[in-house]
């Protein structure tokens, strides 16, 4: 999920949140100040879709096609 206060147009750099429990990334503008969040694992974790992929991906050199098969 992403939340703006700023104008997307002007992003110019983001940096991860340092947490060692998040991996959220603050977007900022030309001065450094943020314009924006990204909420990374907002979901439950059985409803979260980049756990799920790393599971899929984990180990993975090549790419795949994900299926429901």
């Amino acid at each position: 999920m992403n939340i703006w206060w700023g104008d997307p147009q002007d992003a110019y750099e983001s940096e991860e949140v340092e947490a060692q429990d998040r991996n959220d990334v603050i977007v900022k503008d030309k001065q450094g100040r943020p314009i924006s969040i990204e909420i990374i694992g907002l979901l439950p974790k059985e409803l979260n879709v980049s756990e799920k992929l790393d599971q899929l991906t984990a180990g993975k050199k090549t790419p795949f096609i994900l299926s429901s098969e």
